[in-house]
């Protein structure tokens, strides 16, 4: 019973104490932490199909077998080796990395024929996602050699002092990318209403972060980076698409950023070429992707509509449980292609 409370208890423990203990026991326990949220998962599962294995077995006159405590014993075992391979083959998962790349053509001027874009999100970095983990990405990006990156959110997993100890910032100023790296924040860096603190660490690394503000690029891009829609609940006020139009020039290719796919119809109606979003993680590990489908219009992927295009990460960390089962850790190449003619 001990042990229980100690594994239910653990993420909050980690949540209060991360920025005070630090050392392999500490990350041990963190890890254990992030687990113990799929074991649950997983663990309800596999019960529920014991369940309704229990139901046939009733039927059909195989109760006795069932119930008998050697089976039972034998369940037991089964239900760990099974929890174990998930387990493994979800943090193999986790770890390759993919890349998804995208064409997308426009009517509007672009500097050259082809402009390439790095999307990127939900890194959560942190103790467990760490500098070993970003180096990957740094390298990956540097060798697709870039025009733009740009980063949708959840980059720091809410506590930006591991950030800093491990210096990663460090790490993205060896991003080579020709127009800038260029970001907006996602839910998980307001939690602890440490945002400023933040948004100072990411600019070490020669992010630009963006907080419903407006950049240019030359005279053919503008990118639009939005508070995410938790904002509004830890005593801030997003702003609405339509506000940030009042001062736009809509014959330049305007990208916004926005951590969580919503407003769609809004950004349609107002004009946006391409919305680049992060936050579902596509699931992370199965069941969950089948509420993210439900949740959002796209959770996932590329959705079109007119000259509006929605491009969808599952990002390139992870949270909580490091582990992917049903979706992949990528890094998203966004190839903008001028249409012949122009």
């Amino acid at each position: 019973m001990g042990i229980f409370v100690i594994l239910a208890s653990s993420t909050f423990v980690v949540r209060i104490f991360d920025n005070k203990f630090r050392g392999k026991f500490f990350y041990i326990f963190e890890l254990i932490s992030n687990y113990w949220l799929a074991i649950l998962v997983y663990s309800l599962i596999i019960l529920l199909f014991y369940d309704i294995i229990g139901i046939v077995a009733k039927i059909f006159g195989l109760n006795e077998f069932w119930i008998n405590p050697k089976f039972m014993i034998l369940r037991l075992l089964v239900s760990t080796c099974v929890l174990i391979l998930i387990f493994i083959y979800g943090n193999m998962n986790a770890k390759d990395i993919v890349i998804s790349e995208y064409e997308i053509r426009t009517d509007k001027k672009l500097p050259k024929e082809e402009l390439k874009i790095v999307l990127a999100s939900d890194f959560h970095l942190g103790n467990i996602i760490n500098e070993r983990r970003l180096k990957i990405f740094i390298n990956k990006v540097n060798e697709i050699n870039p025009d733009i990156v740009l980063l949708a959110g959840d980059i720091i997993d809410e506590n930006h002092e591991i950030f800093d100890r491990l210096e990663m910032d460090k790490l993205f100023k060896k991003l080579k990318v020709k127009y800038g790296i260029f970001a907006c924040l996602g839910n998980h860096e307001y939690f602890r209403e440490n945002t400023d603190e933040i948004k100072k660490s990411l600019e070490k690394g020669n992010i630009k972060v963006l907080r419903d503000e407006v950049v240019d690029i030359g005279d053919f891009l503008t990118i639009i980076g939005r508070e995410d829609a938790v904002f509004n609940r830890f005593g801030g006020k997003r702003k609405s698409i339509d506000e940030f139009f009042k001062a736009v020039d809509k014959n330049r290719y305007i990208i916004l950023l926005d951590h969580q796919p919503k407003e769609i119809d809004e950004a349609i109606h107002y004009g946006v070429d391409l919305q680049v979003s992060g936050h579902t993680h596509k699931g992370q590990f199965f069941p969950i992707n089948l509420f993210t489908k439900r949740l959002f219009v796209n959770d996932y992927g590329h959705y079109a509509k007119g000259e509006y295009n929605l491009i969808v990460t599952s990002g390139f960390g992870t949270w909580g449980p490091p582990i992917r089962i049903g979706s992949r850790s990528e890094i998203v190449v966004i190839k903008l292609i001028q249409k012949q003619g122009i």
